[in-house]
């Protein structure tokens, strides 16, 4: 897609843009000689240390460690791009050394059908000693990106004496563009640094019951037949779903069977649960041999677990239990959405996209998935509930984004960022076609393009400058740099699956404050 000044004049954006792509390969670096860039201080001081604490230091040997991100001395639940890459790369050697013990936690999925307990991976459900915390981030006056590492003995709480290392330099921008996306870290799923919701009861269960086919596996029965102990009536629902989940995920196993008669079974799961702190709990599940109270060999497993006491939790194939009519808030039963609408407008008549006049004919809206032909033209409309800052980006069939609105273009830079309720903004202006349409151009695939509405000004900044470093209409983009080496380009699967993951964490974090909305659409060759 271009933005085309119309009669003559045309600019590259976003949407279709691979054509201009190829000219920011450019590497930034430190421009004092005597700083090595992040990449070759991994490669030459922070790995190779690592490997020789963790391999031959006696108070790690044989004991389980996990790398996760820290800010401020505290374990983050969320980790950034660039953390999580440089901890990827401080696995990937690590584990290629024989004799070290880092645990690798994957991420929790819904339980698969029908399997074989040799086909579980069992490598990770032992307890963490030790979190070696990777701190990076800028520092507050000079703006320069710095990592450090350290160790947390979680059995002491205390730090490690005399272990870790530090850098410091010249932040790069994809180094800057990485630290802004941020994401659940799902390493630390089902750990007190990230507990698992009340509206998880089936990554909970499978979770507890991943855990406990590794204890069956490694118990004395051949052939299994489990009984699950029911949980109290008073306990909350999360916790009732989830054990009636894992009697049934266990059951998929076809080694096991999982039988409603507690005389029937010689293994049998029984659950704690424990209140930790208000509203964060702690479940533990235990298999045992029916037979007296003689426990499986290390056949016990936990997960943290959070209730929101405001929210019922919902199940798959059911409705939320109403609450009684005397605990019902004094609120509106919907609240309205901050975006009321949100569309994507194309001339009833495509081939008035070349003239002077391209909505003469009249406009419609585009449908979602709907094949769009080269030569045409576009503009998008958003109307707000409440008064919120608006932005408007595009993503090209490459991943490649491109703010539309708000936009340093002389024709569009006075237009109010700040919508106010019920008002109808269109972009570009449909009145004035003379300032500028987005037209099609001939790089096909399919394409999207994002309505973001932040209610807080100082949000809505920074999520401006963290724009700020994508093109614009009238602005070429900055020297954008891949994290990854040279010989590794981005995906343009991956720099779609970044943006997207940016702007849920977004919404996550903020529900109140930021709503998004996308529409996607085929551009098809000419």
């Amino acid at each position: 897609m271009k933005i085309r000044m119309l009669p003559v004049v045309a600019l590259c954006i976003c949407m279709g843009l691979s054509a201009c792509s190829h000219n920011y390969t450019v590497r930034d670096k430190d421009p004092r000689p005597d700083v090595p860039s992040l990449d070759i201080w991994l490669d030459d001081t922070l790995i190779p240390y690592l490997v020789l604490q963790l391999g031959r230091h006696p108070r790690f040997k044989g004991q389980p460690v996990l790398l996760v991100r820290m800010r401020d001395d505290q374990i983050q639940p969320h980790i950034d791009d660039l953390t999580d890459q440089i901890r990827q790369k401080i696995m990937d050697a690590v584990l290629k050394q024989p004799g070290l013990d880092l645990s690798w936690r994957p991420a929790i999925r819904p339980w698969r059908h029908h399997r074989n307990l040799e086909e579980v991976y069992c490598g990770d459900i032992r307890k963490i000693h030790y979190y070696v915390g990777i701190d990076c981030g800028l520092t507050k006056v000079e703006g320069r990106i710095y990592v450090k590492v350290r160790a947390l003995n979680l059995v002491e709480q205390k730090w490690v004496s005399g272990f870790g290392k530090s850098w410091q330099g010249a932040p790069t921008a994809a180094q800057r563009a990485a630290l802004d996306r941020v994401h659940p870290d799902v390493h630390l799923r089902g750990l007190r640094p990230l507990p698992f919701s009340d509206r998880q009861p089936d990554l909970l269960a499978a979770y507890l019951a991943q855990n406990l086919s590794c204890l069956v596996r490694q118990g004395e029965e051949d052939d299994p037949v489990v009984y699950v102990d029911n949980v109290a009536d008073s306990t909350p629902k999360v916790f009732q779903t989830t054990m009636e989940l894992v009697g049934k995920y266990l059951a998929r196993f076809r080694e096991v069977e999982v039988t409603d008669d507690p005389t029937q079974a010689n293994v049998t799961v029984v659950s704690e649960i424990h209140a930790i702190h208000q509203n964060l709990h702690q479940i533990w599940v235990a298999a045992r041999h029916h037979q007296g109270a003689k426990y499986l060999p290390g056949a016990e497993t936990e997960a943290y677990v959070l209730i929101d006491t405001q929210m019922q939790t919902a199940v798959a194939g059911s409705l939320p239990q109403k609450p009684p009519e005397r605990h019902r808030p004094m609120q509106p039963v919907n609240t309205p959405s901050l975006i009321s609408s949100f569309d994507l407008l194309t001339p009833l008549d495509p081939g008035l996209c070349a003239t002077n006049t391209p909505w003469m004919a009249g406009i419609r809206r585009v449908q979602s998935g709907e094949h769009l032909p080269s030569g045409g033209c576009l503009a998008l409309g958003i109307s707000l509930s409440q008064a919120a800052y608006v932005f408007l980006v595009g993503r090209s069939a490459y991943g490649e984004l491109t703010e539309l609105f708000p936009s340093e273009c002389p024709a569009f830079k006075e237009i109010e960022t700040r919508l106010r309720p019920g008002k109808l903004l269109r972009f570009p202006p449909l009145s004035e076609p003379g300032k500028g349409i987005l037209a099609l151009d001939d790089s096909p695939g399919m394409e999207k393009v994002f309505a973001i509405a932040i209610m807080e000004k100082n949000l809505a900044n920074r999520f401006a400058d963290r724009l700020a470093g994508h093109q614009g209409l009238c602005l070429p983009p900055k020297n954008f740099v891949s994290m990854l080496p040279e010989s590794t380009p981005i995906s343009s699967a991956g720099r779609i699956q970044h943006w997207q993951n940016y702007l849920r964490d977004l919404s996550d974090r903020y529900p109140e404050m930021v709503e998004w909305r996308e529409i996607s659409f085929w551009h098809d060759p000419p």
